[in-house]
């Protein structure tokens, strides 16, 4: 697949047709996101989790016009990688070209942009008007019917009511979705 040179603007306007995808299948997802983000100059790469290093994305700037961001599916559902991957996104968005950015790596998890990043990531997969209605959400039936409502599979919104503290972590991960890492993909 063809990266083209890097166009924030346009990865911006694509951010809506980015988080739809979060409501289709992984099969279907994960070449539609690779396909959305080398349009407008990021390229986009599964890879193994590396034994013991904790990262589930890495983004960097392979020329000044091509960014590149790595996701190992590190947790293997849906919830982690999708919050991963809007969280490199914002990197690639709003923090420059000169730095390295591994998430889930504790050097850097006092940065200020980390914080930014995290922000950025709850707020494109559930905006803050709809995220004020999580601790109403007492049932999978009402996940269910917000999760529909918003646009976004169910089990990102129990990964963000698990994270909010909301609900314990050993509750609604049915509804997450498992994820496999399929053949490796290459990008130009």
């Amino acid at each position: 697949m063809k990266v083209t040179q890097h166009d924030r603007a346009g990865l911006e306007a694509a951010l809506p047709a980015l988080r739809a995808l979060t409501c289709t299948p992984p099969e279907v997802f994960g070449s539609k996101m690779q396909e959305i983000c080398a349009a407008h100059g990021v390229a986009v790469v599964f890879v193994e989790e590396v034994p013991g290093a904790r990262a589930s994305g890495v983004t960097r700037w392979l020329k000044p016009d091509k960014a590149l961001i790595q996701l190992s599916l590190r947790y293997k559902t849906d919830d982690h990688l999708w919050f991963t991957f809007f969280h490199e996104v914002a990197h690639v968005l709003r923090h420059g070209k000169t730095q390295v950015w591994i998430e889930g790596s504790s050097p850097v998890a006092d940065d200020p942009r980390e914080a930014e990043a995290d922000r950025f990531s709850h707020e494109v997969l559930i905006p803050p008007a709809a995220a004020r209605e999580l601790d109403t959400l007492k049932t999978d039936g009402a996940v269910q019917e917000f999760a529909d409502r918003i646009g976004m599979a169910p089990g990102i919104v129990v990964g963000r009511l698990q994270h909010d503290e909301y609900w314990l972590h050993s509750r609604g991960n049915h509804l997450k979705r498992q994820l496999v890492l399929a053949e490796p993909t290459t990008a130009r």
